[in-house]
């Protein structure tokens, strides 16, 4: 969102929360070719505003080697009981928290190999579907913490702007799965000012296989709607809501955020992070957690406060003291 006082950008960063880091980093350092950016510990004042004072804990940040946004920290907790899996048990019509990340790649089928021989499984094999104008082969694959990837191989129209993929792109969008899109569509846009990038709508899946492993006899009975939205217009850094009308899922949104387990939240660089904090005011909607001074690597001191969506998504907003 854009106003004289404060600006958003899209979220440049996905937080992991997870008991061992070593098979994330071999997923996205090993199968993704990225880079280690960061590794030192979490600041307790961090922890202690996620309501676990007696906390404390490691982390690692994760780039792809040519990109500053699409960043991955992965942090390991001690002492954060009690921690439980975000989205636990789920299905992909289940609401609540961060369903997944998407990153793009050049040959799906050979990432899925790989992404096998790490032991991440799915619902569904490699789909191939049109996604509005776009068509793309695409799979979610669930690995260690509860941690959901979509991969994503564009077909047509050619892919503009990735010439630096090597395995896996930036963390480009995330998903949330929503009981209300009105509601979270109007909290996107009218609370923090996000553009419509695209929508898609469909009152039924095709025959055939489809993404989320819905079975035939079933998915006629199933429709799909998605929103994107950006604070700018964009498809980088953007959020994906997604309601499945006629799957009637449970409600994950308790516990969706840190300190448990899991795809725990998404972080926003903001331009007049005060002067947000008092529109937040003015709109009615309370900070999950309130504007708070801390050092975040590699920015250093930062002023950092959350929100959280109408379906449970934790989203922290950052910027440079």
């Amino acid at each position: 969102m854009t106003s004289p006082s404060f600006e958003i950008s899209g979220f440049n960063e996905a937080v992991l929360i997870v008991r061992d880091e070593q098979p994330h980093l071999d997923c996205w350092l090993g199968q993704g070719a990225w880079q280690l950016r960061h590794e030192g510990a979490v600041d307790r004042r961090l922890l202690q505003a996620w309501g676990r004072p007696g906390a404390s804990g490691r982390e690692w940040l994760l780039a792809h080697p040519d990109c500053s946004v699409g960043l991955v920290r992965l942090m390991r907790l001690d002492g954060a009981a009690p921690q439980t899996d975000i989205r636990q048990d789920d299905q992909c019509w289940d609401v609540g928290g961060i369903f997944d990340l998407n990153v793009r790649v050049l040959d799906l089928e050979r990432q899925a190999a790989r992404m096998r021989a790490l032991h991440w499984q799915a619902g569904a094999p490699p789909i191939g579907w049109d996604f509005g104008a776009l068509k793309v082969r695409e799979w979610l694959v669930r690995g260690p913490d509860n941690v959901r990837l979509a991969l994503i191989e564009r077909v047509a129209p050619p892919l503009a702007g990735f010439d630096h993929i090597r395995e896996f792109s930036q963390v480009f969008n995330s998903s949330q799965i929503v009981r209300d899109m009105g509601a979270a569509v109007a909290f996107y846009r009218n609370v923090l000012g996000f553009q419509t990038v695209m929508q898609y709508e469909v009152p039924q899946f095709p025959p055939g296989p489809n993404l989320f492993g819905i079975p035939p006899g079933v998915s006629d009975r199933i429709g799909l709607h998605l929103v994107i939205l950006h604070p700018q217009g964009k498809n980088e850094g953007s959020i994906e809501l997604v309601t499945n009308p006629g799957a009637q899922g449970r409600d994950l949104s308790a516990d969706a955020g840190p300190p448990h387990y899991g795809m725990a939240a998404l972080r926003f660089p903001v331009r007049g992070i005060e002067a947000f904090a008092a529109h937040l005011t003015r709109q009615g909607h309370e900070p999950a957690m309130p504007l708070t001074q801390l050092d975040l690597a590699p920015l250093g001191p930062v002023h950092m406060l959350a929100l959280r969506s109408p379906d449970g998504a934790w989203l922290e907003f950052v910027e440079s003291v």
